[in-house]
């Protein structure tokens, strides 16, 4: 039987069971096809069909490029070598030319923040919206030029990415400190918006730890690490304990935020070796303890303090990397039961599966290749919406 012959309502339910790339060929098959599947609302039920952890965005630096890949969560466990592999949905920066990284993944959108110099030493900072899946990217963003210094300003600068599911929009949040008016300020993008506006009237707005310059983007919010005490001067301190610190929350949709409290702990950590980041579809929280040992925290139930988790706690010598360590290890992914975990060295060309179920650890040569960052990331059929003219 051909496909004109069956019922419309049989043939929405078996193009919804399609994965995303046989999907996005067809498209090609016929016009009628071409505009079902380029429907937003058949997206949105699409979407809702997908599993929700399949794929980890890696950005890698190869001579001078910057290399951004989806990869299988379920192939990088089973085949670690891989992670250095490009595909056809790869994205490839000329370091010396492109001052371009992501800032996260929401269903299946990525956000590319692009820093541009301009005369007189400003620089200037735009969003792209890129689909991996469907090979298609938007045009920049409106520029957005933050009153920082412009010594190291991308590191006084946080950035997140998520979606606002009330709104149905895809946001982009910039917050850095005014040097001119001596406070944090907070610019929203959506994407399609012809401008950045601004966001979070918050009296008190925490300054933000200097090491998290990308909030992770889980449960409808961004979430970035700050201060207990949001008028003491622990950001002048090295070492701070995990209970001087929180997470600041800012929620997408209603654009307020709120405070969430991490593992209740007097362990002392370096401001500088600390991180949030989200695996298997939880925010955890990972640090360089006494570097000596790498610990990792999972909160089961997000908001809930209780609810935390210390899945990870060894050490650098059983992960024969030396016995002390001066930088932090990036996980890049989780198995879905917790035994396997992808650590990645940042300083060094090498990754590392540790399965701590039976305690082996395998090394994983990465010929020349610097993982720098890792997201979650799942394959959709999300449209980036070009910038309106």
């Amino acid at each position: 039987m051909s496909l004109s012959k069956l019922l419309p309502e049989l043939i929405d339910d078996i193009l919804l069971r399609l994965p995303q790339k046989p999907l996005a060929r067809f498209k090609c098959v016929s016009k009628h096809y071409n505009s079902l599947i380029s429907n937003p609302e058949f997206t949105k039920l699409h979407l809702q069909r997908l599993p929700k952890i399949s794929h980890t965005l890696i950005s890698l630096e190869e001579a001078n490029t910057w290399v951004i890949t989806p990869h299988s969560v379920h192939h990088l466990l089973e085949h670690p070598s891989s992670i250095t592999e490009e595909e056809d949905a790869s994205l490839r920066f000329n370091m010396n030319e492109n001052d371009c990284f992501t800032i996260g993944s929401a269903n299946g959108l990525v956000s590319l923040i692009s820093v541009k110099s301009q005369k007189g030493g400003i620089k200037e900072i735009c969003t792209q919206f890129w689909n991996p899946t469907l090979r298609l990217r938007s045009e920049d963003s409106p520029n957005l030029t933050p009153l920082t210094s412009n010594d190291n300003m991308l590191s006084r600068v946080h950035f997140g990415f998520g979606y606002d599911d009330l709104s149905d929009t895809y946001k982009v949040v910039a917050v850095f400190w005014n040097c001119i008016a001596q406070k944090m300020e907070a610019k929203v993008h959506c994407m399609g918006d012809s401008s950045w506006r601004n966001t979070l009237a918050c009296h008190d707005f925490p300054i933000l730890l200097q090491r998290t310059i990308v909030g992770p983007f889980l449960n409808g919010s961004v979430n970035w690490l700050t201060y207990h005490n949001l008028n003491c001067h622990l950001y002048e301190r090295e070492n701070v304990t995990i209970n001087q610190l929180l997470i600041f929350s800012l929620d997408l949709r209603k654009e307020t935020c709120k405070y969430i409290l991490l593992p209740d702990s007097t362990t002392v950590v370096s401001q500088d070796l600390l991180k949030l980041a989200v695996l298997r579809g939880c925010l955890c929280f990972y640090y360089n303890h006494m570097r000596t040992h790498f610990v990792l925290w999972e909160m089961k139930e997000f908001g809930v303090q209780e609810s935390w988790t210390q899945l990870v706690n060894v050490s650098y010598v059983h992960l024969q990397i030396g016995e002390f360590l001066n930088w932090l290890l990036l996980p890049v992914c989780l198995s879905e039961n917790g035994d396997v975990v992808m650590l990645v060295c940042e300083e060094e060309d090498e990754a590392i599966m540790y399965n701590q179920k039976d305690g082996i650890v395998e090394p994983v040569e990465l010929s020349n290749n610097q993982i720098r960052y890792a997201d979650e990331h799942m394959q959709s059929l999300v449209l980036p919406c070009p910038r309106p003219h």
